[in-house]
């Protein structure tokens, strides 16, 4: 039997039938739905991080036509007395979205990407209006290109596969198939690498049409290279299912056995683990609850507050050089409330530090227990390319309360003594800019778990060999 045959053959048994033209055509139509859901949350950050830098660019423009009708004319052109006051300067900040944020939602429904940066505001209120949806969508999490791939591909690959030489031998056709001159081995092979190649064939090509089909911030060029990053690591996994299935089907048992066994494995390695890992991270890690947290800086916050004379003289005797000028032109009351609110700030933050230490010990945690689950390592790569992990949320609430310490330094003497911002002063604070990692960055913390992935399939592949030697046509019934 030449090749050609084979294939025509195997295509008239298995790819060729409609039943398997229907499951590939709708394993396609989940894949662009779920592309479309994830560009869909795309455009709702991108919206609201637009409206953001809208509203606070009007409140600055204003701001700043004060400060320059108060410097051309003084107090002649009517303008409030708070004019300048770097405490109502306010700073948009927002988390940069990555060129491939439409292929997976990651933790961006439920962590901040948008504040407004402002001494007026404590750093315990800064993400403080976190944008909760309908409680069961959180909990079943966004379906997006990357769920579809962990969840469906798998599944898919089992379903076609399952029965690569169990459905001949259970028909009693087995044995005239090999007559044909084809060797156990090739059979199986070219069975397995045919049947998969042809999901992995939709799953790319549904995939590069996305990529260039659905709009973006960026340009095609800059999603080419994460793109393919994204595509290594989605054959990494399909690989590493395709020796599973490769492991079971060469025990040559029924196609019963198979499924079964095959299933069990899928939600073994798709649901229960990672579930188990999650709940058990969160009872070695907890976060504290979000009732106590609140209740806490609130409490915080409102002592701080009724103390707000005593803050303020306590400072001006601890710091009697700093003490407020005679011809101070802003208003003492915002010299008190940004007292008070550097020490909310100092009160709060070994609440904050609570939270960021738990995140960071479950991050580290996750790094060591993802190796239990090819879908945890996958997640992890599709979330990191993405830019949605929760790694790079947590980089940029650090760096935001980090903008905000330098700029509250850099004008805090001036806000003691009651003076105004000029506007050269003004105009030479740069604004927020988030810095990123590189994508060589984000890779190299995936490139162990990538490569462990490929070590278990080449260790499947060789008991697969090595069990096709010892391959009898008339196996095992049970």
């Amino acid at each position: 039997m030449t090749l050609r045959d084979w294939f025509t053959v195997e295509w008239k048994l298995s790819i060729g039938r409609p039943a398997s033209w229907v499951l590939f055509a709708l394993f396609a139509a989940l894949l662009i739905y779920a592309a479309s859901n994830g560009k869909s949350r795309l455009d709702n950050r991108l919206d609201a991080i637009g409206r953001h830098q809208t509203e606070v660019s009007q409140t600055m423009s204003t701001w700043q036509t004060s400060l320059e009708q108060k410097e051309a004319g003084g107090d002649q052109t009517g303008v409030t007395p708070r004019t300048g006051a770097a405490m109502d300067v306010r700073f948009s900040s927002y988390l940069p979205q990555a060129p491939l944020a439409d292929f997976a939602i990651g933790q961006s429904d439920i962590l901040p990407y948008l504040s407004t940066i402002s001494l007026a505001t404590p750093d315990i209120r800064i993400f403080s209006r976190y944008e909760f949806e309908d409680p069961v969508s959180l909990m079943l999490g966004g379906f997006d290109l990357s769920t579809a791939i962990i969840v469906l591909l798998p599944l898919l690959l089992i379903v076609v596969c399952f029965d690569l030489i169990s459905a001949d031998r259970d028909a009693n056709r087995l044995g005239l198939t090999l007559s044909q001159g084809v060797s156990i081995s090739s059979l199986f092979w070219n069975r397995l690498l045919l049947r998969s190649g042809m999901v992995l064939l939709v799953l790319l090509l549904v995939s590069a049409l996305m990529l260039l089909v659905q709009s973006s911030v960026h340009s095609p060029g800059e999603r080419v290279l994460p793109f393919l990053v994204w595509t290594l690591g989605t054959v990494i996994y399909a690989a590493f299912w395709i020796a599973v299935i490769a492991l079971v089907a060469a025990y040559n048992r029924r196609s019963e056995f198979n499924i079964m066994a095959l299933l069990s494995i899928w939600l073994a390695f798709v649901f229960i683990v990672p579930s188990a890992t999650s709940a058990i991270l969160e009872t070695v890690y907890p976060t504290p609850t979000r009732l106590s947290y609140l209740a806490e800086a609130r409490e915080t916050e409102n002592d701080a507050r009724l103390q707000e004379a005593d803050i303020a003289n306590q400072f001006i005797l601890d710091h009697p050089e700093m003490l407020v000028n005679e011809v101070a032109e802003i208003p003492a009351f915002l010299r008190s409330n940004f007292l008070v609110n550097r020490t909310i700030d100092e009160a709060t933050r070994p609440i904050l530090d609570e939270f960021d230490a738990a995140a960071r010990q479950r991050e580290a945690s996750v790094g060591i227990i993802r190796y239990l689950s090819p879908a945890i390592i996958a997640q992890g790569l599709f979330n990191d390319i993405a830019g949605n992990s929760a790694g790079r949320h947590q980089r940029y609430v650090e760096q935001v309360r980090e903008f905000k310490a330098n700029y509250s330094a850099l004008v805090g003497p001036g806000v003691v003594a009651g003076q105004p911002l000029t506007l050269v002063e003004f105009q030479s604070i740069e604004g927020f800019s988030f810095r990123d990692e590189s994508l060589s960055e984000a890779l190299g913390r995936h490139l162990l778990p990538l490569l462990f992935l490929l070590l278990l399939t080449t260790v499947a592949v060789v008991i697969v060999n090595k069990r096709l030697r010892t391959f009898h046509v008339v196996g095992k019934q049970d």
